[in-house]
């Protein structure tokens, strides 16, 4: 299953996460929008940013505080959160967000276009991480950005498994900032830092 998939083509449902996302957004999304903005170097003032896996788009809504300027393209594989992403920056006065159905594995835009992608808690899901990340790497300009973030499976311990195994899926702790690192290496990206440490992993990686 990619991002978002297969549970959002349900309305009511993709409306149910929605409300529950805007209620965390906060806490959530304003401060990844702000650390990504301390990590990277000014960007252009007419850039593109994708945010893949966009969901209900809340996320580019905080991203759009801090680069007004940019043009900011949601891709999500549900229609369903798409029009709801749409509705919310329509309802939030961002003018310059547009929506593309799509994967990781298959980036409905041009390639050497985007100046950053952005994915937050979506890596676990998807098909083929090594052709998403391929994919991501093809999409962005030379010189373009990767900021990546998902469940850290080095931060479960063993009473740390028994405890949240109780209450969720542990699927989503699937990778390791190593692994991703060495996937990332893989797709061609350099320049890979971030950090290892913790419930999510943060990473950055640059296309040469």
């Amino acid at each position: 299953m990619t991002a978002q998939q297969e549970p959002w083509h349900d309305e009511g449902r993709a409306q149910r996460y929605a409300r529950w996302r805007r209620i965390s957004s906060w806490m959530v999304y304003a401060p990844f929008a702000r650390k990504i903005v301390e990590c990277l170097a000014p960007l252009p003032g007419d850039a593109t940013i994708v945010d893949l896996g966009t969901g209900p788009g809340l996320f580019p809504i905080e991203l759009s505080k801090l680069w007004p300027q940019a043009k900011i393209i949601g891709v999500d594989p549900s229609s369903e959160m798409l029009n709801i992403a749409r509705n919310n920056a329509d309802e939030a006065g961002v003018s310059s967000f547009d929506t593309k159905v799509g994967t990781a594995e298959e980036i409905p835009i041009e390639s050497n276009s985007v100046d950053l992608v952005v994915t937050q808690s979506s890596l676990h899901e998807w098909e083929n991480p090594q052709k998403g990340l391929s994919e991501i790497f093809r999409v962005l300009k030379p010189g373009g950005s990767l900021i990546l973030k998902d469940y850290n499976r080095a931060w479960l311990s063993d009473w740390k498994r028994k405890l949240f195994g109780f209450f969720h899926h542990l699927d989503m702790f699937k990778f390791t900032f190593e692994e991703v690192a060495g996937l990332l290496r893989g797709a061609g990206f350099g320049e890979i830092k971030g950090e290892g440490r913790g419930l999510q992993f943060f990473v950055q990686a640059r296309k040469r």
